[in-house]
């Protein structure tokens, strides 16, 4: 690579709070230190912060990665100024910052900056934030805009909405999409009656992942839920649908009864979550991505999902789509794909689709990025 060579990657997000980014920082790195192992890395992370998903141990093989820990956590009021003056010791060195939030005092420094930016959807989705938060969201990515050398994006609807709310922009966006891991693929029967017995789930069930925010749409889901319920049938009883993933405290549902939260299942357990499913429901209303559809798929669970562009991207021919504002064609989507999901030709396609994604390939167009930026000047 030109310039310095060095890479700086706020991996201050590979932590229990940030689930998403950190998944995409962690697995990132981890790919682009085995496609170009010669490459310096220094790696900011914040050890205080709980991480039961990511070992950062494991990347310690790289002789040429720098682990340099920082007291405080992102989005906190003092990384304005501590992150750039700890950046002082590598003035020449790519910085990349893997969400819209970039320490401001970053925005005057002189080395390239490369920003990956997830989603826009509080400018999608006005009814969900306040007028100063969409203010200021705006404002940032005004500044990232004009600063960066470079953008990633994990989809080109993401791209789309870049220009829509931007128009033209000045830095390439690059599509560096992410990927199911490894370790997501159909389950043995055993691991699955056991994820079965740890959480008393019934032989049969529909499966979400993910939180409750507003942009997830759940209200709706639990509505057509409840009313397809009843024409449900899998050994003879109406199915669960079970809800997995972190709750916040602020958008309060109505579960309402066939429904469970199971909260945050751990990592290594998801695999046989979503193998045990018969179908994986996602009804978000916006999405930069739309990793856990990729996750059920590569398990070889068929998926019934929203017809928004970027599960258009990420399900291609492979998922039942649906308007996830119409809860009664919701409710009809989610009774044709129950009755059609044990079809293995279905099941196959999944898999097929998730595929087509790879660490390896986003850690290329990734590397590929960073050159540009360093040649950019």
């Amino acid at each position: 690579m030109g310039g310095s060579g060095i890479v700086v990657l706020d991996g201050r997000v590979i932590n229990d709070r940030f689930p998403g980014i950190g998944r995409y920082a962690y697995r990132l790195l981890e790919a682009i230190l085995a496609l170009e192992p010669g490459l310096e890395v220094v790696l900011l992370y914040t050890p205080a912060l709980p991480n039961r998903r990511w070992d950062l141990r494991q990347l310690m093989g790289s002789p040429r990665l720098r682990l340099v820990p920082v007291s405080i956590p992102p989005f906190h009021p003092a990384e304005h100024l501590l992150i750039p003056w700890m950046l002082r010791r590598w003035p020449e060195a790519l910085v990349h910052v893997p969400h819209y939030a970039v320490p401001l005092g970053l925005l005057t420094r002189s080395g390239p900056l490369v920003v990956t930016l997830l989603d826009l959807i509080p400018l999608r989705l006005t009814e969900a934030w306040s007028a100063l938060h969409r203010k200021v969201y705006h404002l940032w990515h005004r500044l990232v805009l004009a600063r960066a050398r470079a953008l990633f994006a994990l989809s080109e609807a993401t791209r789309q909405d870049l220009l829509r709310f931007f128009g033209p922009i000045r830095p390439p966006v690059i599509i560096t999409p992410a990927a199911a891991d490894p370790c997501y693929v159909p389950r043995p029967p055993q691991e699955v009656a056991a994820i079965r017995r740890r959480y008393g789930l019934p032989s049969s069930y529909a499966l979400y992942v993910g939180i409750n925010k507003l942009s997830k749409n759940l209200d709706r889901l639990l509505e057509a839920w409840r009313r397809v319920r009843g024409r449900l049938r899998a050994n003879g009883d109406p199915p669960d649908l079970i809800l997995a993933g972190p709750w916040d405290p602020r958008y309060p549902l109505r579960l309402g009864e066939g429904v469970r939260h199971l909260g945050m299942v751990p990592e290594g357990e998801l695999p046989a979550l979503y193998t045990g499913a018969r179908l994986f429901v996602f009804p978000s209303l916006w999405e930069g991505f739309g990793l856990p559809v990729l996750e059920a798929m590569a398990c070889g669970v068929p998926v019934a999902c929203s017809d928004i562009p970027a599960l258009r991207e990420v399900a291609g021919e492979a998922a039942r789509f649906f308007d996830p504002r119409d809860v009664e064609g919701m409710a009809r989507a989610i009774e044709e794909a129950w009755d059609r999901a044990e079809d293995p030709a279905w099941r196959a396609r999944c898999r097929t689709q998730a595929a087509r994604f790879s660490w390896e390939e986003t850690a290329r167009r990734t590397l590929e990025g960073y050159r540009r930026a360093m040649d950019s000047g």
